[in-house]
C-alpha cells in the first residue's frame, strides 16, 4: 500500500486548517489526466466517488486516493520534504 509520511500528513493538515472546503469535499492525490498542473501529480479538491482510501492525521481526514491509484502506487512513498526546488510534496514510486 502507498505510504503517506507523517510529514506529508502534517502539511496537508496545516493546509486544511487554513482553508475551508465545501461540505463533502476533501484533498485528493491526483495524476494525469485528472491532474492538469505542472509535474506528474498534484493535490486537487474533490468529492467522494466511492472506494477511495482515506488517510488521517490527528483525527482528521487529510488525503484521499482513488483505489486504482493506490494499487498502482504500492510500495511508493508520498512525502513532504526538502527538494532541490525547496520544500514540497514528493512521490517516490517504487
Amino acid at each position: 500500500m502507498l505510504t503517506v509520511t507523517d510529514e506529508a500528513k502534517a502539511e496537508l493538515k496545516r493546509t486544511l486548517e487554513t482553508r475551508v472546503l465545501p461540505n463533502e469535499r476533501y484533498l485528493k492525490l491526483a495524476v494525469r489526466p485528472e491532474w492538469t498542473g505542472p509535474g506528474d501529480f498534484g493535490i486537487v479538491i474533490d468529492m467522494e466517488k466511492g472506494g477511495e482510501v482515506f488517510y488521517e492525521y490527528e483525527g482528521m481526514v487529510v488525503l484521499a486516493i482513488d483505489p486504482g491509484l493506490v494499487e498502482n502506487l504500492e510500495n511508493s512513498i508520498f512525502d513532504f520534504k526538502e527538494t532541490p526546488q525547496g520544500l514540497g510534496f514528493t512521490l517516490d514510486v517504487h
